[in-house]
């Protein structure tokens, strides 16, 4: 399994703002912003499971945990 980028992900278009939090750790990271149907590239192709590690500026950390707010038009990535 290839760990994806998260600077990578998305078009960086839309309005569902894509927001990470890290845990235990001081970094900061852009918001992006994505339409909905590219909620699948939150999936490894492959396994056909949501990704549990994710890389940040090159860096790899584990995801705890996706949050998707439908309402707010917001998805949170937490990491650590």
């Amino acid at each position: 399994m290839e760990i994806p980028e998260y600077l990578m992900l998305f078009s960086n278009k839309g309005d569902i703002r894509v927001e990470v939090e890290f845990i235990n750790h001081k970094s900061k990271i852009i918001n992006s912003k994505m339409i909905s149907s590219e909620i699948t590239k939150l999936i490894d192709p492959q396994t056909h499971q949501f990704y549990t590690e994710m890389r940040f500026d090159e860096k790899p950390f584990k995801i705890y945990r996706y949050t998707i707010d439908p309402i707010k038009k917001k998805i949170i990535i937490v990491a650590k």
